[in-house]
């Protein structure tokens, strides 16, 4: 059994120049954030049913993303839960219009790096990816594809991925002494050889927003899958670096601790968060620098156990 334990601390200058800065949409003390991961080999699971990620971008001031928006809930009844949805707010369309009612601005500063890293820049809305999947003609960059489009990319995600090569478990277990700390538990079991190097994030998403649509103008409207930010870099963080190929049977089981600090006034839009609504998504994927940047598998859970 291998142990590593990691703080993220002032010395982790990548780390914090992610998250440090005060724009962020709630109070995470990422400069105490700990992060311990184990690895041993055991028998080789049962493969989970596969399920499929996507990142949605969307905005209050597009006249098409409400239409997007039921777009994926249906897709998302028609397959059983499976796709794990994360809908970000970011570049064009989505700055919010306090003299038409809007309550908060969903916009934060790691949406914009997902976009820019990941996608190449600010990305017209209503548009979405399945799996990261480079299902397109560019060879380097996932395709994202208007809603019209959306049907199609699934059933081809389905067919490029039918199956994941590592289970995902996740929970969240918040502390009977302080209801501000939580502490992530993600266990990966490899169920296949994989030889690509293999990162995991893990994001905080709130569902079940209500606020102001603004073009077109919907009073009340709810928002859903709302990317809050992440608490791990938003390119991931790797996985057994050290191996070169990860076999059947191999775990790697990663504990985050983080702790929440809703009195942070300096912190205007943590107000908004509604923690009964916060959820998590944790997935496993390739690097985000690299060709081909699929997502391996996602699960969700809630924050609040």
């Amino acid at each position: 059994m291998i142990n590593r334990i990691i703080k993220f601390g002032i010395g982790s200058l990548f780390f914090l120049s992610l998250f440090s800065c005060k724009e962020q949409p709630i109070g995470v003390d990422f400069s105490n954030i700990q992060k311990s991961d184990t690895t041993y080999v055991t028998t080789v699971d049962t493969p989970q049913t596969k399920n499929y990620y996507i990142e949605e971008f969307s905005g209050v001031r597009c006249t098409n993303c409400p239409q997007g928006a039921a777009k994926l809930e249906a897709l998302n009844t028609a397959n059983d839960g499976r796709l794990k949805i994360v809908t970000v707010h970011n570049g064009g369309l989505t700055a919010p219009n306090y003299n038409l009612g809007s309550k908060q601005d969903f916009r934060v500063v790691q949406g914009l790096q997902l976009m820019t890293l990941i996608y190449g820049g600010d990305l017209s809305k209503p548009n979405a990816s399945f799996d990261r999947l480079n299902l397109g003609p560019n060879p380097t960059a996932p395709l994202v594809g208007a809603v019209s489009q959306w049907d199609a990319m699934l059933a081809a995600a389905k067919n490029e991925s039918p199956s994941t090569p590592v289970n995902i478990y996740l929970e969240s277990k918040r502390s009977n002494s302080d209801p501000n700390v939580f502490n992530i538990v993600v266990k990966l079991a490899y169920t296949e050889s994989v030889a690509t190097p293999q990162y995991l994030s893990i994001y905080l998403i709130e569902d079940n927003i209500i606020d102001n649509q603004i073009d077109p103008f919907i009073e009340n409207f709810n928002f859903r899958h709302v990317f809050r930010q992440s608490l791990l870099p938003i390119t991931g963080t790797p996985i057994l670096a050290d191996l070169s190929t990860i076999e059947p049977g191999r775990v790697y089981e990663s504990k985050i601790k983080f702790v929440l600090d809703p009195n942070d006034e300096d912190l205007y839009r943590q107000k908004f968060w509604n923690l009964d609504n916060v959820y998590i998504v944790a997935f496993v994927h390739n690097g985000t620098a690299g060709e081909d940047k699929r997502v391996y598998q996602a699960v969700d859970t809630h924050l609040k156990p």
